[in-house]
């Protein structure tokens, strides 16, 4: 059973985006796989602290 991680800065998704980020993650798995629409996968969304999350050279700093 494929497992995919998605590692996100905490607190950056909604719950309808985190539903389809898991619809899109497994409609890939099975569509490469050429798996049943229904084939088990697992996604796993991981929620990093801000502070802790960083890119080109800098700490995650939310918008807004």
């Amino acid at each position: 059973m494929p497992v995919a991680k998605v590692y996100v800065p905490q607190g950056t998704l909604t719950r309808n985006q985190r539903r389809k980020i898991i619809e899109g993650i497994h409609e890939a798995i099975v569509t490469v796989r050429k798996a049943p629409a229904d084939a088990p996968t697992y996604v796993l969304i991981n929620d990093v602290p801000t502070e802790s999350w960083g890119y080109t050279g800098r700490v995650y700093e939310p918008r807004g």
